[in-house]
């Protein structure tokens, strides 16, 4: 590879010589040098003075990726989401501060290193062109990568470093930074050709989705986030109007609009016919600003799902002119209505945890497709849910107690389960275990959480499950209730109230607690107090809860002294 230029190369070869060299690493640096260099278009000299302050904490939306300034000339490149995800595991395992070096050697040992790689993957494919290998390789891989995918050369060059690239025109106007996210991106399914004047469009849709991104990280309520979301489409220069309404027919009444009066958008709604607008459809539509009797103006009207998970909030419907709107700007949209929806998600979270009545359903549930249900079918046992936190993947990590089998048995027969990717045994007392189970397949709990409630008891026994679902008392529960019988037939609905929960001053402590922690903070606290960490002695290690939770010893050993941190401030601090 590295006696042959690159133009000379096709990009097949270099992906699967980038593949070969990938395997032969051995250790997280190797794996992490090469792709800084390789997917980052780092040299060997800025990787070895770069540090974790480095690398932004936040994605650039909707395209997932993380902006890093090179120390040594101060621009700008870009990790894609994977590549990020491998620097912050080996800044965890390697304890490395945020003002370290992530690398502490010299330029050359890193040299030295890609070398190493070359080597040792020559010897494994005995393709000996490999032994060649250098990080300059690496950076025209990156270059060719990016080339060949469609990026404007002008993005190249810039997230490169690169005064100028062979045989490209060294007068490319410079790029502004949403450009470069846009050609980024990691999905490449979107066109990377735009079709003649929809540049500028895209620059200002992106820049709008990272305007509208930064505006609902402040929103408390529903009806603020999707006013901010309305008045920042609909009120921009991009959109003609911006409507937000449920998708239920039944209940189909404007909720948040702007861009048109209300006579217009109740029309509007009404034409939908109980139906959802497919990516486009041209309506005739009069906006706020078209004279009523005047001839109505055609828009094409886009639709935007509002989801998180298995939980719809509606639908956002942009209106703009007949033709105008590309696969690229729809793949945005479609990101831009999943992060509205994890954050109205998070909103109703966050209700259901500081209001003083919530709506408690009771249900009795015979059907063994669910793996706690079967379970005790099977073994004639009892299983009782402990607690549950929530962890990557959309996955539980649900503390289980079984009694009235022997450990053994209900250990193997949860190991065997499709729905289980992992088993550990927290306590063992003949007949009676505490066991810790990853739930990562469909389950009754993974679709009542999937619909933002929870599950505040739940014991299977003998084929029956008995379980308590509080939900917010907005939430459509004629809606959860039939799905979650659809899903699970033999699920009868026994209950339905409306119930107190704790005294006030324990839920301000709660509420003051749980505001401050992060989710990965909250969940690693909460798996470790049910785990049984806190105990003495204790019933787990920290090894055992960052093998459960996935992620580093340092990493939760940071994600717990952070929370503990939180909560004893909150119970000491005496609120001056």
């Amino acid at each position: 590879m590295g006696r042959r230029g690159s133009g000379s190369t096709p990009m097949s070869e270099w992906e699967t010589t980038y593949s070969r060299l990938r395997r032969a690493t051995e250790t997280y640096r190797e794996e992490l040098v090469l792709r800084l260099g390789a997917e980052a278009g780092l040299q060997p000299s800025e990787m070895s003075v770069l540090r974790p302050a480095d690398v932004s904490d936040r994605p650039h939306r909707p395209a997932d990726l993380y902006s890093l300034t090179v120390p040594t000339d101060g621009r700008t490149t870009y990790l894609s989401a994977a590549v990020e995800h491998d620097f912050r595991k080996y800044v965890g395992v390697n304890d490395v501060g945020e003002t370290d070096r992530v690398f502490p050697v010299t330029p050359r040992r890193l040299q030295m290193l890609v070398s190493t790689v070359g080597e040792r993957a020559a010897e494994k494919t005995g393709q000996d062109e490999l032994a060649d290998i250098s990080s300059r390789d690496l950076r025209r891989f990156f270059a060719r990568r990016l080339l060949d995918d469609g990026v404007h050369p002008s993005v190249v060059m810039k997230v490169g470093g690169w005064n100028s690239l062979e045989s490209l025109d060294p007068f490319v106007a410079e790029p502004s930074a949403p450009d470069i996210v846009a050609a980024l991106a990691e999905d490449r399914t979107v066109p990377t050709h735009p079709e003649p004047g929809t540049d500028r469009r895209l620059t200002a849709v992106l820049e709008l989705a990272d305007e509208v991104s930064d505006a609902l990280v402040g929103a408390t309520t529903k009806d603020g986030l999707e006013e901010t979301l309305c008045e920042r489409l609909g009120g921009s220069s991009v959109y003609r109007f911006a409507l937000v309404a449920p998708t239920d027919p039944g209940t189909r009444t404007s909720r948040t609009v702007v861009g048109l009066d209300e006579t217009v958008s109740s029309e509007f709604l009404d034409g939908l016919d109980g139906s959802s607008p497919g990516d486009e459809e041209i309506r005739a539509v009069r906006t706020a600003n078209t004279d009523l009797s005047s001839r109505q103006r055609p828009v094409a009207v886009t639709s935007v799902p509002l989801v998180h998970g298995e939980t719809s909030f509606g639908r956002l419907y942009l209106g703009t002119s007949p033709g105008a709107v590309s696969d690229r700007e729809r793949a945005l949209l479609a990101s831009l209505g999943r992060q509205v929806g994890a954050t109205l998600a998070a909103i109703e979270r966050k209700k259901l945890l500081v209001a003083d009545t919530v709506t408690q359903l009771r249900f009795v549930c015979s059907d063994e497709t669910d793996v706690f249900v079967r379970l005790s079918a099977t073994l004639g046992c009892t299983c009782s849910l402990r607690g549950v936190a929530p962890i990557e993947d959309r996955s539980l990590l649900c503390f289980l107690a079984v009694s009235d089998v022997p450990t053994e048995q209900a250990f193997d027969e949860l190991d065997t389960a499709p729905e289980i990717s992992n088993v550990r045994l927290i306590r063992d007392r003949g007949e009676n275990s505490l066991l810790e189970v990853v739930l990562s397949g469909d389950s009754l709990l993974t679709a009542v959480t999937a619909r933002d409630g929870t599950v505040s008891e739940f014991t299977a026994d003998d084929g029956a499950a008995r379980f308590a679902v509080e939900l917010a008392n907005e939430a459509p529960l004629r809606t959860v209730v039939s799905e979650l019988t659809d899903a699970y037939p033999s699920t009868e609905l026994r209950s339905k109230r409306e119930v107190e929960r704790t005294p006030q001053h324990s839920t301000d402590f709660r509420d003051s607690v749980e505001t401050q922690l992060t989710d990965k903070q909250y969940s690693a606290l909460r798996a470790a107090y049910l785990a049984g960490y806190f105990e003495w002695p204790r019933e787990s290690t920290a090894e055992d809860l960052a093998d459960s939770i996935d992620v580093s010893s340092p990493t939760l050993h940071q994600h717990l002294r952070t929370a503990q941190q939180k909560l004893l401030t909150s119970f000491f601090d005496d609120g001056e």
